[in-house]
């Protein structure tokens, strides 16, 4: 009885070292395994973290880059993503990502009121030398436009800029990196670099692929996410991270309707 007992001790540690070694391996030499998505598509499980903010749904729209998309979405989701870019001779902010130049003033005002609406900004361009710019204009649309500066998301990768935009009342966010392109041999730096970016700066939130949300999830635990889920299973969300109290919203692609 002793002996079996002994060897069944062996065997769950040996199952635990195992499991341990994998995690290990997973989150310290960054195996990249996909994120599996459940086709469940559960209710939004909102926390005091996020009510705090105002915000009344994690699911936002992705590519809300022109009037008649922003139109036929408004009273679906809570918050919607735009493509920015600070265009230096318009002195103004242009939406989208072609050529043709639709400025954020026009966007906005294609609907009466933006009051209850929260608009992540993906900043293409922001800099050292357009910053000071970029902010003075930023404050004149929210004025122009009756926006609340706290529902507007600053999104940038260069952490060091936002902190004025931050202490001007706008939410910001750090764009976690893509790593799509990153060799396996600096992986381990670029990530290393990635978190002490951030914890120098005083940014409300990460941003980032769903794909990277172990890298995520380590490296900046105590943070508050957001996060875009546009892949090829984009229809679906992950129940997981939709309930996680640090998740404050998901973009998503817009559902096509069945015919």
């Amino acid at each position: 009885m002793l002996k079996k007992i002994f060897w069944i001790t062996v065997f769950l540690s040996a199952i635990w070292a195992i499991s341990a070694h994998m995690n290990d391996k997973m989150m310290r030499k960054y195996f990249m395994a996909p994120v599996k998505f459940s086709d469940l598509v559960v209710k939004d499980n909102m926390s005091e973290r996020e009510e705090k903010f105002g915000i009344l749904s994690k699911k936002w729209l992705y590519g809300v880059n022109t009037p008649q998309k922003l139109n036929q979405n408004f009273d679906k989701y809570a918050g919607f993503e735009i493509d920015v870019a600070y265009d230096k001779e318009l002195k103004t902010f242009v939406a989208g990502r072609g050529n043709e130049k639709i400025t954020l003033d026009d966007l906005f005002a294609s609907q009466p009121d933006l009051s209850e609406k929260f608009f992540w900004l993906d900043l293409k361009n922001l800099d050292f030398n357009n910053k000071a710019d970029v902010l003075k204009e930023l404050i004149a649309l929210s004025g122009r436009n009756i926006l609340h500066k706290s529902h507007l998301i600053i999104v940038s990768p260069n952490a060091e800029y936002l902190d004025e935009f931050a202490a001007n009342g706008f939410l910001t966010c750090f764009q976690f990196p893509s790593l799509y392109r990153v060799k396996s041999k600096d992986l381990r730096k670029v990530l290393e670099l990635t978190a002490q970016k951030y914890k120098t700066s005083t940014v409300d939130f990460v941003c980032g692929d769903v794909r990277y949300f172990n890298f995520m999830d380590f490296y900046f635990p105590k943070a508050l996410k957001m996060y875009q889920n546009t892949g090829r299973e984009a229809k679906n969300i992950n129940p997981y991270i939709l309930k996680r109290s640090d998740t404050v919203a998901v973009l998503n692609q817009e559902q096509e309707s069945k015919k």
